[in-house]
């Protein structure tokens, strides 16, 4: 297997997704609003399994990532704006 451009695009989208679902993660445990905290958990959850079909996609299943986990991140993104639209008015 060579390391050529798409691989390396696909290490650096991987990192910063995961990296960036720290974020949201630590906000959905240090809250004490549970609204707030199931948004950002949603949004830790894509962020983190976005990342993790970049990091898959690019290195070991190829399509397999493709049709398993990007398809179940863009379901937890759309469960995030289910739930963002009934509950996203925070009082």
């Amino acid at each position: 297997m060579s390391f050529g451009w798409p691989e390396a695009f696909n290490l650096i989208d991987s990192v910063a997704m995961i990296a960036a679902s720290a974020i949201p993660f630590y906000v959905a445990y240090a809250t004490k609003i549970k609204p707030f905290r199931i948004l950002s958990l949603l949004l830790a959850l894509f962020a983190f399994s976005h990342g993790l079909y970049h990091l898959l996609f690019g290195f070991v299943l190829g399509y397999t990532a493709r049709a398993i986990i990007d398809s179940f991140s863009v379901g937890v993104l759309l469960l995030f704006l289910s739930y963002f639209s009934k509950k996203g008015g925070l009082p």
